[in-house]
């Protein structure tokens, strides 16, 4: 299964949210989510699985915010 951080998923009026980088840029991408396990949640649609997305500061961007990835991750 595809599991994230339960920080990276925001709850916005669309639904659960995760902000996926690409090319410097966060875009939202809705997703079903469902069990929880250790501090991750299952994700059943949305994501594939080879996304960049963002955990740290999450709630705080919007779509199509420039961001920057630390540490090269």
């Amino acid at each position: 299964a595809l599991m994230v951080p339960i920080a990276a998923v925001i709850l916005r009026p669309a639904g659960k949210v995760v902000y996926i980088v690409e090319n410097g840029v966060a875009h939202q991408r809705i997703i079903t989510t469902g069990e929880q396990v250790d501090g991750k949640i299952e994700v059943l649609s949305g994501l594939v699985g080879d996304e960049t997305i963002t955990v740290n500061g999450a709630g705080f961007l919007t779509d199509g915010a420039p961001v920057s990835v630390a540490n090269g991750q």
